[in-house]
């Protein structure tokens, strides 16, 4: 009961800051752009006017069309529950496992897609086609730095790997090679150049959104808010300790998650631009062969 109790107040936190961060990563954006930029409460603004409003779906579209926002919600909301912010050294619950946030993700890319082409918009479809391509090349390098975690603690239970985390087990030269390209992986899954365009948003990642508005629009926004700092949040918890205090940990989490996906506004506005293909074909490689060298250094024991 007490696990459940400080997963629900970690979740209540993040909802309640992250359209914070969010907002200045937009003014920041701006500043780079020589733009002067919305205000840093805008994220707010927009999704009470967006909550405001009525709902509307495509005449073709499937019956469940109109309940993935909130499937949306519900996942990227039991995604974030999943990590051991606050709870960790608390009674140990299966639910909080490495491979059920690696699923519950996977989930949520799935639906996500599968809504954007049910709603026979062009542009959805190519993004869905786009985020699908994203999932095959980043994927097997996530499944490859978490194997090198799981074997090296000997479990996939988050607060048991938190708590050898935070007794020096991140040490390891095989886990901090991992951790180089897992937080590569979490980049992309957040959505930035060169993988995203922010001038292009509507052809490419918000092109799955086309036809959404209103209050669906503010449902999935919010999602992929939480999906976003639950991808930050994966990192964070496997490869950079924490103190044990349930409070100071939340706090210090937001602050490094808040920092991370601020930070990201940098390589936004400073990393050049490819093609997808290309990209992707250049970009890949390295990761890869990080990730490959960390598992060569877990085998040879290092």
């Amino acid at each position: 009961m007490m696990s459940f109790t400080l997963m629900v107040l970690q979740l209540l936190a993040l909802l309640a800051i992250a359209p914070l961060f969010d907002g200045i990563a937009r003014k920041l954006r701006a500043k780079y752009q020589a733009r002067h930029g919305v205000p840093i409460m805008q994220t707010y603004y927009d999704m009470y006017k967006l909550i405001s409003r009525g709902r509307v779906m495509p005449t073709h579209a499937n019956p469940l069309y109109k309940y993935v926002p909130f499937i949306l919600v519900a996942t990227s909301a039991a995604m974030f529950c999943a990590l051991p912010i606050m709870y960790a050294g608390t009674e140990s619950i299966g639910y909080s496992d490495v491979f059920v946030l690696l699923y519950l993700g996977a989930f949520f890319k799935f639906v996500y897609s599968a809504a954007a082409v049910d709603s026979a918009n062009p542009f959805a479809g190519v993004s869905a086609s786009r985020e699908t391509m994203l999932g095959v090349y980043v994927e097997p390098i996530i499944m490859l730095s978490l194997c090198v975690v799981v074997f090296s603690f000997g479990t996939s239970s988050m607060p048991e790997i938190k708590n050898f985390i935070n007794e020096g087990g991140y040490v390891k030269p095989s886990i901090v090679v991992a951790g180089i390209a897992f937080l590569w992986a979490m980049y992309v899954e957040t959505g930035r150049k060169p993988y995203d365009l922010a001038e292009a948003e509507q052809e490419l990642q918000e092109g799955l959104l086309s036809e959404y508005s209103g209050r669906d629009l503010a449902l999935i926004q919010t999602s992929l808010l939480l999906k976003q700092f639950s991808m930050l949040g994966f990192f964070l918890l496997l490869f950079i300790p924490s103190c044990g205090n349930a409070v100071f940990d939340l706090v210090l989490f937001i602050a490094l998650a808040g920092a991370l996906y601020i930070l990201a506004i940098f390589i936004d506005n400073f990393s050049p631009r490819y093609k997808m293909i290309s990209s992707l074909k250049t970009n890949v490689l390295t990761p890869t062969l990080i990730a490959a060298l960390g598992a060569v250094l877990y085998i040879l024991g290092v």
